[in-house]
């Protein structure tokens, strides 16, 4: 992380007859940025000189070209960064932050003083609600409403007088009864036909036939 110029910081030396003391200042921009979290960053920090003794701890500064890598350099020293006596503090302080950062829950518990409408969750998309929505308004609309059993009765007998031969789904047209309620109609009053030349109609039992015999011929029709 630099600053728009690309610096980071500043190195600065200072001998004295104790010896050379090596200090480094981060640039202010870039410790506005870090204070922005009201934590307080600090710029100040002094560096100290040490060796890689070793021939296990030896470093190298490698540059790649297009094809071959090739070696620049041999590191011998290094340099330490601590916080010195003046940004102990601020440094302290920056990393007590950063720590009560990191052990807060990503979700919390929020009280809502207002009420809240809430809804459900569905499965069903604003085009096929719109589909159920009108399929039961129109189910309710076409919904059969139970009629007293002599209203029913009188409606099943004018229609047999029109035609001895009627299947059920016209009778379900004619009457507009729910059709378990019709079958026990149909059950008491009517015969069902399984062989031809009618099949799958009904027609009134003997005992509430009240047609002419005569025109029984005429009136042997059979609607679907």
């Amino acid at each position: 992380m630099c600053d728009e110029g690309g610096q980071f910081g500043v190195i600065k030396t200072n001998r004295t007859a104790a010896g050379t003391k090596i200090s480094f200042d981060i640039d202010q921009s870039l410790c506005d940025k870090v204070s922005e979290d009201k934590s307080q960053c600090p710029s100040n920090h002094d560096m100290r000189l040490g060796t890689l003794a070793g021939p296990n701890r030896a470093l190298a500064v490698y540059s790649e070209g297009e094809e071959v890598i090739h070696m620049e350099g041999v590191i011998k020293t290094r340099f330490d960064v601590y916080q010195n006596q003046n940004s102990s503090r601020s440094y302290l302080s920056l990393k007590r932050f950063e720590a009560e950062r990191k052990a807060m829950p990503e979700r919390t518990i929020k009280f809502n003083t207002k009420t809240v409408n809430a809804f459900k969750p569905s499965n069903v998309s604003q085009k096929q609600l719109y589909t159920t929505k009108a399929q039961r308004e129109e189910k309710s609309a076409n919904k059969r409403i139970r009629l007293d059993r002599s209203t029913v009765e009188s409606m099943i007998l004018k229609a047999f007088k029109k035609n001895q031969y009627i299947s059920q789904k016209n009778l379900l047209s004619i009457t507009g009864q729910p059709e378990n309620y019709l079958k026990e109609f149909l059950g008491e009053m009517c015969v069902y036909n399984n062989k031809a030349p009618h099949k799958n109609t009904w027609e009134l039992k003997p005992e509430y036939r009240h047609y002419d015999q005569t025109t029984e011929a005429s009136k042997d029709m059979e609607t679907d």
